[in-house]
């Protein structure tokens, strides 16, 4: 699911939905995380910087020391930080908070490593012990704006191996620039479709809520039973991208995995039934365009890998008619626009006499072309 940005402050938290950020071009300002974690009837949201966030208890208004739950934020973009996600087994690899050389590893603004050295010997620990760690929300950015994909609730450790194996501090960098950081190993967790209520975000921001009402089953039975008893994250469709026009992807990754699919078989089909120019003839290959009629933004899934919706064209002819200086009409004559002068219509080689031979199929884009694309004076 797709959750706007005016929608955030009410949206639960579904795995691999992906919450919109705002438009003001201000990265502070249109960050979807802040708007998401702020909980009706508390004062402090989740900070809108680093890739660690926390959020702390409140009580009678006021904030606490004491952690709520915690935001992983990864861009997935810093070399020194290189967080992964591995789908067929549900591990998150996340990195520390510092990569400052010359700097003590657990000295770090947000305390991040403070933090997963905390965790982790709790996770092995007693069930006493690991009712005090605070949740583990995951998002990473989708690469589209301030966009965010909410990966999952995480928990420290991995079924079948040792605290050692799981928080690992490890020396990065070269010579001079070497700092250390752990590496850290979680598991996110199998939880159940309906993903996390806001009032469990709730009970947790109160300081005498109860952290285990509303909570996903899965995040009670680790606190329970540690991370030898965690069922990991399963998610179909991870590795292939149905190419049928009907499925909707739940990754706004896979979403545009698909776009470059489709874009590709749509292009495929045009060279197939003619691999020049529709209107000049052209027949450079690499240099045509596979253009649509109804443009990709306006249409729907199956619109856009219907080859009937597309045209090949050269560079120049392709511009032209994505900008609505000329089109066609339903016998496929060339509608020229008035905004095209004599000497660039001499220039792109356009005459009255060009004709395309256009399916019955085509006549709807080319009439939707036409009414909504094309321009007259």
């Amino acid at each position: 699911m797709r959750f706007k940005y005016e929608e955030l402050s009410s949206a639960p938290l579904l795995v691999n939905s992906i919450y919109e950020g705002g438009s003001k071009n201000n990265p502070a300002a249109d960050d979807p995380l802040t708007k998401l974690f702020k909980v009706d009837g508390f004062i402090k949201s989740v900070g809108n910087r680093s890739g660690f966030r926390k959020s702390n208890k409140e009580h009678n208004g006021k904030s606490t020391k004491e952690i709520a739950y915690v935001v992983i934020f990864s861009t997935g973009k810093i070399k020194e930080w290189p967080d992964s996600y591995d789908k067929l087994t549900g591990t998150f690899i996340y990195f520390g908070d510092n990569r400052e050389p010359g700097n003590y590893y657990l000295n770090t603004k947000q305390k991040g490593n403070a933090f997963l050295r905390d965790i982790f010997p709790k996770a092995y620990g007693p069930a006493d012990a690991r009712k005090t760690i605070p949740p583990m929300f995951v998002f990473e950015s989708t690469g589209v704006g301030s966009n965010v994909e909410f990966l999952g609730v995480a928990v420290p450790g991995v079924k079948g191996k040792t605290q050692d194996q799981t928080l690992e501090l490890k020396t990065y960098g070269e010579a001079h620039n070497q700092f250390e950081n752990y590496k850290a190993h979680f598991t996110m967790l199998n939880i159940e479709p309906e993903g996390v209520s806001r009032e469990w975000l709730a009970q947790l921001k109160d300081i005498n809520g109860d952290t285990k009402k509303y909570a996903p089953k899965e995040w009670i039975n680790f606190l329970e039973n540690g991370p030898k008893s965690v069922v990991p994250l399963h998610i179909n469709n991870k590795k292939t991208i149905d190419t049928t026009t009907s499925v909707a992807l739940p990754s706004e990754k896979q979403y545009l995995s698909k776009i470059r699919l489709t874009q590709g078989k749509f292009r495929e089909s045009l060279l197939k039934k003619s691999p020049s120019c529709n209107i000049c003839g052209m027949n450079i290959t690499k240099m045509l365009v596979a253009s649509h009629i109804k443009p990709w933004k306006d249409s729907n899934d199956a619109e856009r890998v219907d080859f009937h919706n597309g045209l090949l064209l050269c560079p120049a002819h392709n511009a032209a008619f994505d900008n609505g200086y000329i089109t066609f009409n339903e016998k496929g004559n060339i509608v020229i626009s008035d905004l095209v002068e004599k000497q660039n219509r001499e220039i792109l080689q356009l005459n009255i006499d060009i004709r395309l031979n256009l399916k019955p199929q085509h006549i709807n884009y080319m009439n939707w072309h036409n009414k909504n694309v094309f321009k007259q004076k």
